[in-house]
């Protein structure tokens, strides 16, 4: 292209705010949020309850519905102790709910933690980290595994990541060995211990075919849903690149008026995204842009108002936009919406890639 005629192009372009184009696309990253950050969702049935790891009976077991994540504190009645090596017992059934990964921390702590919560009302040191083989055979004591530990502690805390299928955890029994082998048949948990269930996870979360990239797949008929509900949202990468925005707008989803977002947040950022799918945001350092109210529509599969993003002063290549609030957030279990698009100006040098075909794409708008 005409090097004159290009610089032309860009002088238009960058004096007449009035123009932006969409800068989402099918296919740009995106990954749900929750400004929540990690809760417990433990609970477990009365008779399937943590102190069953203790008894050394593989018949009965321990049960947490939150799953992956979830796991126990337990303190030795004779003080403190070193393990270096454990074992997990098959429960009875489900093979699914069986631990794959495991984290062991440790503490010197009194124990304040609350059964059922997140466990981290202390001070937990990581002790060690890995994977656990157990066998699909049921009610049966699973290979020693080995902890890299020379330091003695007064509590434990035990957390299963992931599992090998299923939304619930179960173990039958647990062990810990003051030993690298667990030779010697001394284990350092008895039944008259304190043990507490704990779970720890991200409040984001969605079904697999609710997931973030429906928000921007062009399609209507899908949508993003939050089960984390108020102070959900999403971080986006435009892949167009570096841009400075000056609207946003919000379709509905199919059902269930009461999920629409009403409160907005939108924060930009020049990081890398580190920030984990479900994670809340904080990896990365955030510029707050601007936030507001949105008056969505009650009909469902509607666009919303454009909506004027004000006061951004830079180009970002990331935005975060949090919903703080939904339109009834005691008859909701989620937050949803259907599609979202941001409107902005790339970079002058994005612009001049565009060329005539990118100039054809531009949206004019009134302010």
């Amino acid at each position: 292209m005409n090097k004159v005629l290009t610089a032309l192009m860009l002088s238009a372009i960058m004096a007449a705010p009035t123009f932006a184009i969409p800068i989402l696309a099918p296919g740009d990253f995106i990954i749900a949020v929750d400004a929540d950050g990690l809760v417990s969702n433990s609970s477990y049935p009365g008779n399937e309850a943590p102190a069953n790891v203790l008894d050394g009976n593989p018949a009965t077991k321990y049960l947490n519905f939150a799953g992956a994540g979830s796991g126990f504190i337990v303190t030795p009645n004779f003080g403190t102790s070193l393990v270096q090596s454990f074992t997990l017992t098959t429960a009875n059934d489900a093979e699914g709910r069986d631990p794959v990964d495991w984290e062991l921390y440790g503490t010197n702590d009194a124990i304040t933690s609350a059964d059922n919560s997140t466990g981290l009302a202390e001070n937990w040191t990581l002790i060690d980290a890995g994977t656990v083989a157990l066998p699909p055979d049921r009610l049966t004591v699973g290979p020693v595994v080995t902890v890299n530990s020379m330091s003695l502690y007064s509590s434990y805390q035990m957390i299963y990541p992931t599992l090998k299928g299923s939304n619930l955890m179960q173990v039958a029994d647990v062990a810990f060995y003051p030993t690298p082998d667990g030779s010697g048949g001394v284990n350092v948990l008895s039944t008259l211990d304190a043990i507490i269930a704990i779970h720890r996870g991200w409040n984001s979360r969605y079904p697999g075919n609710e997931a973030p990239q429906n928000a921007i797949d062009g399609d209507i008929n899908t949508k993003y849903l939050n089960f984390g509900e108020q102070n959900s949202g999403f971080i986006v990468t435009p892949g167009i690149g570096p841009t400075t925005l000056d609207a946003f707008q919000i379709t509905t989803a199919n059902d269930a008026v009461e999920r629409d977002p009403v409160v907005w947040m939108l924060y930009g950022t020049n990081d890398a995204i580190t920030t984990v799918d479900n994670g809340d945001g904080t990896a990365e350092s955030w510029t707050l842009i601007c936030g507001g109210t949105l008056q969505l529509p009650e009909e469902r599969f509607t666009a919303g108002d454009m909506v004027t993003i004000a006061n951004q002063a830079e180009p970002y290549t990331s935005y975060m936009m949090q919903f703080e609030s939904v339109k009834d957030g005691d008859a909701a279990n989620s937050m949803q919406i259907a599609e979202i698009q941001l409107y902005g100006i790339p970079e002058p040098a994005t612009i001049a890639l565009l060329g005539f075909g990118g100039l054809a794409l531009l949206r004019i708008r009134k302010k």
